[in-house]
């Protein structure tokens, strides 16, 4: 009886301190590599403007992925294109699907520059996510080639 009672404490115990210690393991997780390809569904533009030095191309796109990001896209953005033939790039990509097999939909910001010959570097920075993917963060990288191309980077689960 008198080890029963003394029993009954030490599992309470020992059950509180694993799920303490299995809760800060969770929030500590590592960076999750992520790559694989994009490719562009459609485009529109929307306007196109011009100045003595720069065309600015106002436009959004639908894109898929495959890799550890799953699914489809929409991108709304600006591209600016310069005398010298190099671009800009500023836009929002709104992504649904899964990211390693964990369902939701995630926000990007996107920034990235051009050469005249018309490959883009993309750096797309994670601002919000929903369902699973709500506390996702990271940054890939887009390298476009025309009509799509391949993305790496680093995911994080905060």
């Amino acid at each position: 009886m008198y080890t029963n009672r003394l029993f009954t404490p030490f599992v309470t115990i020992a059950l509180v301190v694993l799920i303490t210690i299995r809760g800060i393991g969770l929030a500590v997780s590592p960076h999750s590599e992520a790559s694989g390809n994009f490719s562009m569904q459609s485009t529109t533009i929307h306007s196109v403007t011009e100045d003595k030095f720069n065309e600015t191309i106002d436009l959004s796109s639908a894109i898929t992925y495959t890799g550890a990001l799953e699914g489809t896209s929409t991108l709304v953005g600006t591209l600016t294109i310069h005398r010298d033939g190099s671009t800009t790039f500023q836009g929002v990509e709104t992504f649904t699907g899964l990211v390693n097999g964990t369902p939701g939909t995630l926000t990007f910001k996107l920034a990235g520059r051009g050469d005249p010959f018309q490959t883009l570097q993309l750096t797309s920075t994670i601002t919000s996510g929903t369902g699973q993917l709500a506390n996702l963060r990271g940054v890939i990288s887009l390298k476009d080639a025309g009509l799509g191309g391949t993305y790496t980077g680093q995911i994080v689960h905060e």
